[in-house]
């Protein structure tokens, strides 16, 4: 009774653990991925050719795999590189074949290392030199580099097609999707209810939203439409900078005059802007809709300046009206951007065919650089050492179906050690049932039509269960790679046993790489990882105050926001793989401190986004954001040697200074209204717009950039000393 128990039980949480319902599972990719092994199989079988449909269903696989974990994220021109990958590891394959066995050594981890650095690339090159030169070939060498060619070609050409179950977001509607985080954000940019940390999870989401954006533009550029692509993205960058001054212009008003809603209507403003944004989202996705540019700038206008006609009683309503004003500017230019997308989005949103353009070239990506500092890099050489190591033991030890081994090292060995250990147990697992299952059958060995049909079932279950759980993934791919092996050229049952053993000294030969290789490669760096975060948002600083004083173009601080959000996106990469490293954990504050940035650049852009209207005077703004770059590069000298952060006060002075510049501004432009009340092309007037609209984002910046510098400081200065005296980076060590 108690077994029987058990073994309910243990089913019913099988059950539980794979549901159709999972949302991982990828049913559809499975049946695409299926047919792609399994049409050339009974196409050759009907023709009498089945060894050449199986090298079409192996020149399929080893595209097809490349979109297996990421159904929705299958694009043509990554399949294509991946069947270019196929024919190059093919033909390496054929020419060193029976050749000097040590120029095979020496190519294999060369390839697999290339695969890394350039993901166009990927294993498929290494995966189809190894597979080639292991096994003998059932047709002659040129009509099999033929044929897996083809096969890679059918794959390409199946996966991306629009079926029903794909959950690819093409160009307009990632761009749709953008579109409507932006309105998200706009509408909430004057909902002062709102609390900081909830306009950050929008304000992080609208950014999300416009990377994916750009990084679709990027994957169609080859395209003819791609330039109104590029004046959609780029509108939409506009669109959020004017949002996150439009934010803080907003909390300046309702603090100076809590019912200035009522008067004028920011919200109403808002809320019609934000509804512009979801049209276009709405075009972009269907344009049968049409497209709602703003119409409701004009009547905020008119009550701004109804509100303006009655002279301001003191220096605290003449504020209000600047800031008034400056909305109202902020407000022109977010429409503008909108207005410019328009146009260009409804191009792209056309049902027009588009053709590419033959002339353009097409460059592969190279991800990372190849410096120690890139944890990518350090993948790569960990894959390559591991690769030869694997070959190498080929070489002297001659196992039985040697290229397992490298296969196994080439596809486990992973970024972290940690997530090393979780690949090394699931492929294990899942090659040992799979290989077993494998082995009944070739022991069975039944005739070609039922192994095509097991092939079958098998891709079709590998494929689907790809995202869903890593040992089933392998477990199912085992099974019918080793068939469709077998349906080439015969092989022994006991090919199953060997790629078990092998597999498990690949695994192991995997673990040790990334153990003995750099295993906290990102714990190490983190310091500089941070200290090099401040610096470029002190550089974002520096540029302003240029910027501000004309020496230099406003695009200079644009760029600099753009490379101080790449060092932030560097951190954050850290701590994802520190969480993978062994024995270590990250200070809670450099988290705190990632978030603290952002508000800097929120604060940074928002002066970037005043600064691109009149030029005015200045005033002591230069002077703040030069102690501001200060304070920051001060944080960033003390992280880098592990010491503890003293502030200054050159950033409270310059304050100060401001302040006092600020109320000067409006006692002169009272008196200019007392003198000439029309008058509106005063340089005092100019002047003390952007001085108030600055004012706000000023005394913002100086309060997150000290919260920063201090929560850097404080991730590595509590330990340092200890730290140095024993050559590891202050990083707490797990227990």
């Amino acid at each position: 009774m108690s077994g029987r128990t058990a073994l309910r039980r243990w089913a019913g949480r099988a059950a539980r653990a794979l549901r159709v319902e999972d949302p991982r599972l990828a049913l559809g990719i499975g049946v695409v991925g299926g047919a792609c092994v399994a049409v050339p199989l009974i196409v050759g079988l009907l023709v009498g050719h089945p060894g050449g449909g199986a090298v079409i269903s192996t020149g399929a696989w080893l595209v097809a795999v490349r979109g297996a974990r990421d159904p929705g994220g299958i694009r043509m021109a990554r399949l294509l590189g991946a069947t270019f990958a196929l024919a190059v590891g093919t033909l390496l394959g054929i020419v060193l074949v029976g050749r000097n066995e040590w120029l095979l050594v020496l190519v294999t981890p060369a390839l697999a290392a290339l695969g890394i650095v350039v993901p166009m690339v990927g294993p498929t090159a290494a995966l189809a030199l190894l597979l080639t030169a292991a096994n003998p070939l059932p047709v002659d060498p040129i009509p099999h580099l033929g044929l897996m060619l083809l096969g890679g070609l059918l794959a390409t050409v199946l996966l991306p097609l629009p079926w029903p179950w794909r959950a690819t977001r093409p160009l307009p509607i990632v761009l749709s999707g953008t579109a409507a985080c932006l309105a998200e954000l706009v509408d909430a940019a004057a909902d002062v209810s709102l609390d900081r940390d909830a306009w950050d999870e929008r304000r992080r989401a609208a950014t999300a939203a416009l990377e994916k954006a750009r990084k679709a533009r990027a994957r169609r550029r080859w395209q003819r439409r791609s330039p109104q692509a590029e004046a959609v993205v780029a509108a939409f960058r506009r669109v959020l900078y004017e949002a996150v001054t439009l934010r803080g212009l907003c909390t300046t008003l309702y603090r100076q005059l809590p019912d200035v809603d009522e008067h004028v209507g920011v919200s109403s403003l808002t809320a019609m802007l934000a509804r512009s944004l979801r049209s276009m989202s709405q075009a972009l996705a269907r344009p049968e809709t049409g497209l709602e540019l703003p119409v409701g700038i004009d009547s905020f206008k008119e009550r701004v300046d109804a509100l303006r006609g009655e002279r301001p009683k003191g220096e605290r309503e003449l504020l209000v009206l600047v800031m008034l004003r400056q909305v109202e500017n902020c407000a022109e230019r977010l429409t503008a951007a909108v207005e410019k997308a328009a146009g260009p989005a409804l191009e792209l949103s056309s049902p027009r065919l588009a053709l590419p353009q033959l002339g353009a070239p097409v460059t592969p990506e190279v991800r990372y650089r190849l410096a120690l500092d890139d944890p990518g890099f350090r993948h790569a050489l960990r894959v390559a050492l591991g690769t030869l190591i694997a070959m190498l033991i080929i070489v002297f030890v001659k196992p039985a179906y040697p290229h397992w081994l490298a296969i196994t090292v080439l596809v486990t060995i992973q970024p972290t050690y940690g997530e090393t250990i979780a690949k090394a147990g699931g492929r294990t697992l899942g090659t040992a049932i799979g290989g077993s299952v494998a082995a009944l059958i070739l022991l069975v060995a039944p005739h070609r039509w039922p192994l095509a049909i097991l092939i079958t079932v098998a891709a079709f279950l590998a494929f689907s269960m790809a995202g869903a759980r890593f040992a089933y993934w392998i477990m199912f791919l085992n099974m019918f790679v080793l068939l469709l092996i077998d349906f080439q050229v015969p092989q022994r049952p006991q090919l199953a046993g060997a790629r078990v053993g092998l597999t498990f000294l690949g695994g192991v030969i995997a673990l040790a790489c990334t153990r003995l290789l750099w295993p906290r490669g990102e714990t190490a760096r983190l310091a500089d990882r941070v200290a090099r975060l401040l610096r470029t948002h002190g550089a974002v600083s520096r540029t302003l105050a240029q910027v501000s004083r004309g020496e230099l173009p406003q695009e200079k601080a644009e760029e600099a926001i753009r490379k101080a959000s790449r060092a932030a996106d560097a951190v954050s990469r850290a701590l994802d793989y520190i969480a993978h490293e062994p024995g270590v954990t990250a200070p809670e504050e450099v988290a705190e401190a990632v978030a603290l940035a952002q508000r800097v650049r929120d604060d940074l852009i928002a002066v970037t986004s005043v600064l691109r209207g009149e030029r005015a005077d200045a005033g002591p703004a230069p002077e703040i954001l030069d102690a501001v770059a200060d304070r920051l590069e001060d944080a960033a000298t003390a992280v880098e040697a592990r010491e503890p952060y003293e502030p200054g006060s050159e950033v409270e002075g310059a304050l100060a200074d401001f302040g006092g510049w600020l109320g000067t501004l409006a006692e002169r432009r009272l008196e200019e209204l007392d003198a000439a009340p029309a008058d509106k092309a005063t340089k005092v007037r100019r002047t003390l717009l952007q001085a108030a609209a600055v004012r706000h984002a000023m005394r913002s910046l100086n309060a997150e950039s000290a919260r920063l510098c201090e929560r850097a400081a404080a991730a590595f200065a509590a330990d340092g000393a200890e730290a140095a005296g024993r050559g590891r980076s202050p990083v707490t060590d797990k227990e």
